[in-house]
């Protein structure tokens, strides 16, 4: 079932129909609210802007060494927090093979991260190198050839001909490490490197951990495999890494204080250029709670100073230019602060999200200035080996050559078990969730009326005292003037399922005002055109992915939006005179019973969805992402949507586990009339 966000996106509204449309004689909306189906990215975006700037004040009072020292070790306890959970067993290092070359050798590797998890790699050896010498661990970005593909190939090569030892690995969902593996075809049935951490990473949000915990532990376990090769200089290990493999590579060095030089690329900005612009980026690039916690991109270098530290950037790329000269300029602050401010550099180059032989040549400088192994900089051809020949195991996957673990498995041995739920707490809710109920109405706006088949249907947008978006509304009527019931019908297709239940007439002739809305990420709060690099089946991930980063929830947000709508019903003053009820179907359940939770104004409501019957689906391997997309990161130990229909008593709140028919508005009608 993936009704949310596919109902949303085939449904082409008439500009009529649209509460946002002005009648000149074409399609024209209301000029505030063009944008308006960008109401979602608004939303977290200023949320966002909120926690930056409160950052920013913080950053703006430090001044001396001490306050810096103070900043960064408080720094350290955010990013390295959530790898408490793992523990450092046995790596159990596995020699594959070896491939013999004129200058150096490449050793085919397999070590366990976790018990089980299994990390396929290649420690390149140059034949001629310092005993012990400096080494450098590679991470690659977001290709399904892993450290394989020519262009990461290029870079590995020239920094072992230059007397450097490499250590290159696949990330998660790369190369042998898919995690999602189909045998027949031997591809992922989930999708390429971005789908494959977007799909894992949402579910491992929901139990309140980040994807980037699984890539950063792997690179700070490929740092202990290094310290068991007796031809490496552990005092000089370097780390770079472009596209994915920069996020890796700022987040690894972050974390591991034995890693002396970093040179991430092709990733460095910071966050409030990155939402200005492209958006947020699939799921191992998003702590859990990041942005509300503090976190920025210049935190990955803060913390490590006054250790050395590269960034390498591109004018043209989509991470921002100007917010990776906006991060320099930080961090420079606080290396100053500490004596050596030389020791934290930029280059850029003309060039797109790309590697340009002038950065290559830059990284190359800064390794071997900081990592004591002087030499040339030149960037050379250098045959790259074909795919095969570096394959760890025998299939090319993990999951077929040794049955290894996947993220799934590990999300289970670290967060679930049969008794996962703790106590329900209020608290629990408000936090999780991120709600806040502090949008008061300022204004309903009436846009026009549509009258079909006797009914009547005012349009309205309801304006916020935030001003971040305005909430598009129906109201419909028959022309019963003895109506005194209000009924709020949500639906993920939005509010138009009014103009297209064939129950409308039925629900309306029990003497009921029917009200629906779209709520943000549905209907004309809807962005059909969005294209994050996270979407898995028509959901939109990036989405839930930059909620968390703020602290909030797709299923909090829309909950604050049905908060607008009791306003805008009650009016002002407030008309308790009518009976209040709800119908609730589908994907618009989380929001709702997250709201009721926390404020219930409805005197009965039914709710129609499966998924807060089956409450373990979500716990599954092969989930369904919109029921993910609407639960809240870090509920699965505390709650499930089951659980906050239990909060109230059973003549209040309807549970049914069908969609409307007949049978089922006959039951609707009767469970509302008691």
């Amino acid at each position: 079932m993936n009704l949310f966000l596919v109902e949303s996106v085939v449904n082409a509204q008439n500009p009529e129909e649209s509460v946002f449309h002005i009648n000149r004689g074409k399609t024209l909306d209301w000029i505030s609210y063009k944008s308006h189906d960008d109401a979602l990215q608004r939303i977290i975006s200023n949320e966002a802007f909120y926690h930056l700037e409160k950052r920013k004040e913080v950053i703006d009072g430090l001044r001396t060494k001490l306050d810096w020292l103070s900043y960064r070790d408080s720094i350290k306890i955010i990013l390295n927090s959530p790898l408490s959970k793992f523990a450092k067993t046995p790596l159990n290092p596995q020699l594959t093979g070896v491939v013999d070359r004129e200058d150096f050798r490449v050793e085919k590797i397999i070590f366990e991260s976790h018990p089980g998890f299994y990390v396929t790699a290649s420690l390149f050896l140059p034949n001629q190198r310092q005993d012990p010498a400096p080494a450098i661990i590679y991470t690659s970005g977001h290709t399904s050839l892993g450290f394989r593909s020519e262009g990461y190939q290029h870079v590995i090569l020239n920094l072992v001909s230059k007397g450097f030892i490499v250590l290159a690995y696949d990330p998660i969902g790369q190369g042998e490490r898919l995690q999602y593996h189909d045998a027949k075809s031997g591809n992922s049935t989930i999708g390429g490197p971005t789908k494959e951490h977007s799909y894992a990473g949402a579910q491992t949000l929901l139990w309140g951990a980040s994807l980037s915990d699984y890539f950063i532990w792997d690179g700070i376990r490929a740092v202990d495999y290094l310290y068991t090769r007796p031809e490496v200089d552990v005092t000089r290990i370097g780390i770079t890494g472009r596209s994915g493999g920069g996020t890796q590579t700022a987040m690894i060095a972050a974390c591991d204080e034995r890693i002396y030089a970093a040179a991430p690329e092709a990733f460095i900005t910071n966050y409030k250029r990155l939402l200005q612009s492209s958006g947020i980026q699939d799921a191992e690039q998003n702590l859990y709670h990041g942005i509300s916690k503090g976190i920025d991109h210049p935190d990955f270098l803060h913390v490590r100073m006054p250790k050395p530290s590269l960034i390498i950037t591109t004018i043209n790329d989509f991470f921002s230019i100007q917010g990776a000269r906006e991060t320099f300029s930080e961090v420079k602050k606080s290396y100053t602060a500490l004596g050596k401010e030389d020791n934290i550099q930029m280059v850029e180059d003309m060039g797109k999200h790309e590697s340009t032989k002038l950065n290559r040549m830059a990284m190359y400088g800064f390794f071997q200035n900081h990592l004591s192994l002087p030499g040339d900089t030149d960037d050379i051809e250098i045959e790259p080996f074909p795919v095969e020949a570096l394959w760890s195991t025998q299939t090319g996957q993990t999951s077929s050559s040794l049955s290894g673990k996947t993220v799934f498995n590990l999300n289970m041995e670290y967060f679930g078990g049969k008794s996962t739920l703790k106590p329900l707490l209020s608290e629990h809710r408000i936090e999780l969730s991120g709600i806040k109920l502090d949008r008061n109405l300022s204004a309903a706006v009436f846009t026009g009326k549509i009258e079909r088949n006797g009914i009547e249907v005012e349009k309205y947008f309801l304006e916020n005292t935030k001003g971040d978006y305005a909430l598009p509304v129906y109201m419909a009527t028959n022309g019963n003037s003895k109506a005194d019931k209000v009924l709020l019908w949500l639906h993920p297709k939005g509010k138009e399922i009014i103009l297209e239940s064939k129950y409308i007439n039925e629900i309306l002739d029990q003497g009921y005002t029917v009200v629906s809305a779209d709520l943000p990420g549905m209907g004309e709060l809807h962005n059909p055109d969005f294209s994050g690099d996270g979407i898995i089946q028509q959901v939109p991930f990036n989405y839930l992915f930059g909620a968390n980063l703020v602290g909030k929830s797709i299923a909090g947000i829309q909950a604050e939006s049905i908060d607008l709508l009791v306003q805008f019903i009650h009016g002002d003053p407030p008309n308790k005179m009518r009976k209040f009820h709800a119908l609730i179907e589908n994907a618009t359940s989380s929001s709702f019973l997250h709201y009721i939770a926390l404020n219930n104004p409805f005197d009965r409501s039914v709710v129609y969805n499966p998924y807060v019957s089956d409450s373990e689906y979500i716990t599954k391997e092969y989930y369904n992402p919109e029921e993910a997309f609407i639960s809240v990161p870090g509920s699965l130990p505390y709650y499930n949507l089951l659980n906050l229909v239990e909060l109230h008593p059973k003549d209040s709140l309807k549970l049914i586990n069908s969609t409307l028919s007949d049978r089922t508005v006959d039951e609707l009608i009767d469970f509302l009339a008691k």
